[in-house]
């Protein structure tokens, strides 16, 4: 019951993990359960001890529930009524017509797939913490198995009428074994969660809240890793976004940065990093690229954003953004000798046009690349590459 209380006071705290406050449910089921099996062993009747054993199958069929949420999100509630349901009749009615010899052999074989069900659930979900979670299924394993010799003991009696509840080795191991396990359970548990707590506000400080994607603060954090190989990075700015404000209002300024952050993802890869460095202003930085591939996804992007259409009260309009791109020249490059590289190509596309893209070569020279310069500046790019 303490360990029911300690999950239900994490919940509190952190109530974005839901499955802390369906642990406590489960963890006080469960001990409901056994507080009555305890009672039926000293008194034994068939109708507490059907109830003492649904009480325990809905907690067994809960704990599977929980490992569902832990791993997907959602706890499957259809599933694990059904579950529950099944294996109550399955278990209590024989024991509600004196058969508990074999309803005991049934809540054996419940417990064992229930819990290698759950065990089986947070393996999938090991990339989380391998050796946490490896640790956790173990747990979970090694109380199923405390299940066998109990299931086994009875099969080999033949007695399917004890009037009593069992009591040998088999009994006293599988008690030992799931109180001392319940607890490892327990402390694992609540250590994922914190996990997660600790990760949760890793990622709000290093996401833009309107848009979804990295923030300032992620690139710098970031960036060594990106700098270990050839890079290019390609700043963008959206054109006109203070008039697009003041004509059509801020709620629709932010439609289009959230509108140009959803097309900066879908031109991405997955290795790639897409940033908001602050208001209009976007970053996109490319590990493991040339300059003409920079210069490909940066065209793409702004041709997609430029066909992307907005209404408002004032009527329909689009919106076009410039780019400025820098690749990594040698060694002593840093990420802000790239962004200042690149800032200076983005001023030159604003300079001379807008809704184009300019790139940054070397530091004696800006190139543009519109669509009049595109088939010049890949080839320009590629001889660059080369040498």
């Amino acid at each position: 019951m303490g360990l029911g209380i300690t999950f239900f006071s994490n919940w509190l705290v952190t109530r974005s993990e839901k499955f802390l406050i369906n642990w406590g449910i489960t963890v006080t089921l469960l001990t409901i359960g056994a507080l009555i099996y305890g009672f039926y062993t000293e008194f034994p009747s068939p109708l507490i001890g059907a109830v003492a054993y649904t009480i325990l199958v809905f907690g067994l069929s809960l704990v599977w529930g929980v490992s569902r949420e832990f791993r997907c999100g959602t706890l499957p509630h259809r599933a694990v009524f059904t579950i529950a349901s099944y294996a109550s009749v399955a278990v209590g009615l024989p024991m509600l017509i004196g058969f508990d010899g074999i309803s005991y052999i049934f809540l054996n074989f419940v417990a064992l797939a229930i819990l290698l069900s759950t065990a089986r659930d947070y393996w999938l979900s090991r990339a989380e913490a391998p050796l946490s979670i490896g640790v956790l299924s173990s747990f979970y394993i090694l109380i199923a198995a405390s299940f066998i010799p109990c299931a086994v003991m009875l099969l080999q009696s033949r007695d399917w009428h004890l009037g009593h509840a069992p009591s040998n080795w088999a009994e006293d191991l599988n008690i030992g074994v799931s109180l001392a396990g319940l607890v490892g359970i327990g402390a694992i548990s609540l250590m994922l969660n914190q996990v997660r707590v600790a990760r949760g506000h890793k990622i709000d400080a290093e996401t833009d809240v309107l848009t979804g994607l990295f923030n300032r603060r992620a690139l710098f954090v970031r960036a060594t890793a990106i700098l270990n190989s050839s890079a290019a990075f390609i700043i963008f700015d959206i054109d006109c976004f203070k008039e697009i404000n003041d004509l059509h209002g801020h709620l629709k300024g932010d439609e289009v940065l959230r509108a140009f952050g959803q097309i900066l993802k879908e031109c991405s890869r997955a290795e790639d990093l897409a940033v908001r460095l602050g208001g209009e202003e976007f970053a996109l930085a490319l590990p493991r690229s040339t300059m003409a591939t920079a210069i490909n996804v940066a065209e793409r992007i702004c041709t997609y954003f430029s066909q992307r259409q907005f209404d408002s009260a004032s009527g329909e309009f689009c919106s076009t953004v410039s780019g400025g791109i820098s690749c990594v020249e040698g060694k002593s490059d840093n990420l802000e000798v790239l962004l200042h590289r690149a800032d200076e190509a983005l001023y030159m596309a604003k300079r001379t046009g807008k809704n184009r893209v300019a790139v940054r070569g070397h530091p004696e020279e800006c190139e543009l690349s519109s669509k009049e310069q595109h088939t010049r500046n890949r080839a320009d790019a590629l001889n660059q590459a080369v040498n």
